[in-house]
C-alpha cells in the first residue's frame, strides 16, 4: 500500500482521509490551540523559526528512518552514526581538537574530515544493510549490534573526551541566517524535498512501498529486494551523517552521550505522523508532520513552564493516543 490512495476529498467520515491527512489536520488544530493558550506567543515568527530550527536535526534522522521503516525495516544505529560522523568531522577537521583526543584521531583538514564523516556514515549504513540482507539478521538485532559497535569506536576514538573545538566553519554555518532563516533549516528543507522526490517520483520509491507491503510478492514480481534494502540502509546512514554535521554546527560540541533520547523521538515522530512501523504505508508528509507536531508540543510546554517530568508523561500519552487512533483507522480500512 502506498500513499498514492484514491482521492477522498473532504469527507471527514472517510477513514482514508484521516489516514492520509490526519496528522496535518491535527498539527493545524494544535497551532490554533497553542496560539490561544500562549496568548499569541506561540505563533510569533521568531518562535516558529525556533521550532523549525530545533526540529531540523531530528527531522533529517526521521527522513532516513522513514525510508527504512516504509521498506519494512528499522534502524536503531542512526544516533550512533550521527555521533561518530560528527566526532570525525569535528576531531579530524580541527588541529587543536585532534591534538587533545586521547584516541589519537589524526588531523586531516576540514573538508577531508567532512568527507570522511559522510563516508563513515555510508559504511555503517552498508554494514547494517549487509547484515540484514546477506546474513539475514533481523533489523532490530543487526542495528542494535551496530549501535554497540559504534559506542565502542566512539570511546576508543575520543578516549571518552568530548569534541569542544571543531573548526569555526561549523558554528559559523550553524549561526548563519539566510533570508531570515538559520542555514540548517534550508539543509533540512533540501533533504525533505529529495526524500519526497525519491518516494513519490522514482521507481525506487515504488519498490520501497511494494517491499514494505509484501516482500515475498515483490521478489516474485522481479524486484531485487535485498539490493533495494541495502540501498535504503546506506541512505539511512547518510542521513545520519548529515544530521551529525548539523548537530556539530548547531552546538559546536559532540560527545559519546550527546544522542540522549533522540532515537526515541525519531521513532515517536513516525508513529505520531502515521507511518506504519510494519512497513508499506506512510510518506514524507506523515513523517514531517509528526516531527513538527512533537516539536511544537515541546515548545508550547516550555512556554507554559511545564516540568520536564510532566512533559515526558504528556509525550508518552500523545504517542499512545496516536497508536490507538491509527490502529483503529487501519482496521477500518482493512
Amino acid at each position: 500500500m502506498t500513499t498514492q490512495t484514491a482521492k477522498t476529498g473532504l469527507n471527514l467520515r472517510n477513514p482514508a482521509f484521516w489516514q492520509d491527512n490526519g496528522t496535518v489536520v491535527v498539527l493545524i488544530a494544535f497551532i490554533l490551540v497553542a496560539t490561544a493558550v500562549s496568548g499569541g506567543v506561540f505563533i510569533r515568527p521568531d518562535n516558529l523559526i525556533t521550532i523549525a530550527y530545533q526540529a531540523s536535526i531530528v527531522g533529517v534522522l526521521v527522513l532516513g528512518q522513514s525510508l527504512v521503516v516504509i521498506s519494512g525495516g528499522l534502524d536503531l544505529s542512526m544516533v550512533g552514526i550521527l555521533i561518530l560522523s560528527a566526532v570525525i568531522m569535528g576531531g579530524a577537521g580541527s588541529e587543536q581538537q585532534s591534538m587533545m583526543l586521547l584516541g589519537g584521531l589524526p588531523y586531516i583538514g576540514l573538508w577531508p574530515a567532512v568527507v570522511a564523516g559522510f563516508l563513515t556514515a555510508l559504511v555503517f549504513g552498508l554494514l547494517n544493510g549487509l547484515m540484514v540482507t546477506r546474513l539475514h539478521i533481523p533489523a532490530f538485532i543487526a542495528t542494535l549490534a551496530s549501535t554497540l559497535l559504534l559506542s565502542g569506536i566512539i570511546l576508543l576514538t575520543t578516549g571518552g573526551a568530548p569534541i569542544y573545538y571543531p573548526d569555526p566553519f561549523f558554528t559559523h554555518f550553524g549561526n548563519s541566517i539566510w533570508f531570515g532563516l538559520p542555514a540548517p533549516i534550508y539543509l533540512f528543507i533540501v533533504m525533505t524535498v529529495i526524500a519526497w522526490w525519491m518516494l513519490n517520483r522514482t521507481r525506487f520509491g515504488r519498490k520501497l512501498y511494494a517491499i514494505g507491503a509484501n516482500a515475498r510478492a515483490s521478489h516474485y514480481s522481479g524486484v531485487s529486494v535485498n539490493n533495494v534494502r541495502l540501498c535504503v540502509y546506506m541512505l539511512s546512514g547518510l542521513a545520519a551523517g548529515v544530521a551529525g554535521f548539523m548537530f556539530l554546527s548547531r552546538t559546536g560540541y559532540i560527545a559519546a552521550a550527546s544522542g540522549g533520547d533522540m532515537l526515541m523521538t525519531t521513532i515517536a515522530s513516525l508513529v505520531v505522523g502515521g507511518v506504519s512501523l510494519s512497513g508499506g504505508f506512510g510518506g514524507i508528509k506523515h513523517a514531517i508532520s509528526g516531527v513538527l507536531l512533537l516539536a511544537a508540543l515541546s515548545n508550547l510546554m516550555n512556554i507554559l513552564l511545564i516540568s520536564p517530568y510532566v512533559q515526558n508523561a504528556i509525550n508518552g500519552f500523545v504517542i499512545l493516543i496516536a497508536v490507538s487512533v491509527y490502529s483503529h483507522i487501519h482496521h477500518d480500512r482493512a
